[in-house]
Parts: C-alpha cells; structure tokens; sequence
C-alpha cells in the first residue's frame, strides 16, 4: 500500500476514443491468421497499471492512500491470459480502511487469471471490440483459477480467509461521468476510471474503483 497525494481528474471521453483506436490498429496489425480476435484485443485493452484510492485510519489520523493493482499478461499460455495481481496488500498501522463514499475497503492479497472466449473472427475483430466497447464501456472475463485472501484491515482483525475465484466472473468497465465511481475518482487528472468487480461461485463480490497510471 502506498500513501500519495491525489490531485488527478477523470476524462471518460478520452479514455474511450484512445481505446477505439488502440484497437482498431492492433486488429489491423499483421500476424498469423489475420490478427487478433475480440478476445485478445479486449484482454490487452485491460491490462496496465492502476491505482485504488481509499483512506485509511492510523494512530496519527486518517491519510489517504492508494491500492496498487496489475493486470498484465500471462506469456505463452493458452487460451491468450491475463493475470489479476495485489502485489503489496499491507497496511502497517492501518486500524481501518475505507473508501470516501465511506463503505470499507477490504484486505486483499493474491492473484487471479482471467480470459475471455467470444466468438469472434479476426477480420471482424476491430468491429466487434469497438461495438463491445461503445456499447458496454467495457467487458466481462472468465476467471481461469486464482485465490485470495479477503478480510479485514488492523489488528485486531480476523485472519483473512482465502476464496477460491475460478470460474468466477472479472467485470472491467470504464466509470460513466456523473456517477459515484467519477465522484469519488474526482480527483485524478485525465486518468481513466475503471470499475473492477471480481466475484466468485460463492458469491463473494469485490468491488474497486480505479484509475489506470499506466497501460503496460
């Protein structure tokens, strides 16, 4: 967990038009059987870098930090995969955790992967993700396998339990202006916002709002 400043806006427009068109030339692009298909194309447009703002309370007062969360390619494996990843879950001192909207932000460590298996050919690949994605705003993912553990921040905290996510569903979507994911990303200067859900055949649901720093 990191603690840093926020001082970014959202821009959704940007973030979409810049999307269209990564896609557009990566499903032109040559390669074996025409380019990629709608699966690949939606798989690379997730990955990156992002940050989950939240605040948490410590002996001091309360200080906002950011969750750091990676999606990033599983190399050589099929089908095409992306991998989930907390890579620095802890919170020293952290009493509490929660986010400005004032629900509480659980404690999540571990990895998932995911994939996405729709239909699609590679000559109607660049239409069908634009169509997804204007449509949409964003995509639905299988979760292949993966566990984490979920709980609570401070000490005197439960241990976390550890849930099992495969065959569960990652949803990754672009956050609409005006609605309380922007509200609470505010902040982020021309970031784009995402909402994040993974949720597991038990019914557990996780729920993050995030801004990408990075696309690789």
């Amino acid at each position: 967990m990191r603690i840093e400043a926020s001082s970014w806006s959202l821009a959704f427009g940007a973030a979409l038009v810049i999307a269209l068109g990564v896609g557009a030339a990566q499903a032109q692009a040559p390669g074996s059987g025409g380019g990629p298909d709608i699966n690949a194309l939606a798989l690379d447009w997730a990955r990156g870098q992002y940050r989950a703002p939240m605040v948490c309370e410590f002996e001091a007062g309360p200080q906002r930090v950011v969750r750091r969360l990676v999606i990033a390619p599983i190399p050589s494996e099929v089908p095409v995969q992306n991998r989930i990843e907390f890579p620095d879950p802890e919170a020293p001192g952290a009493r509490r955790c929660f986010s400005e909207l004032g629900s509480d932000e659980p404690f999540v460590a571990g990895g998932v992967r995911i994939t996405m298996r729709e239909r699609s050919r590679p000559d109607t690949a660049s239409h069908d993700f634009e169509q997804s994605l204007r449509r949409e705003h964003g995509f639905e993912f299988e979760v292949l396998g993966g566990k984490l553990k979920v709980g609570k921040y401070g000490a005197t905290a439960d241990p976390p339990k550890e849930v099992d996510f495969s065959h569960g569903k990652a949803k990754l979507h672009l956050v609409e202006p005006g609605s309380d994911a922007a509200r609470l990303l505010s902040d982020f200067h021309n970031l784009p916002g995402f909402t994040l859900e993974l949720i597991s055949p038990d019914g557990t649901q996780l729920v993050f709002r995030l801004v990408r720093v990075s696309e690789r």
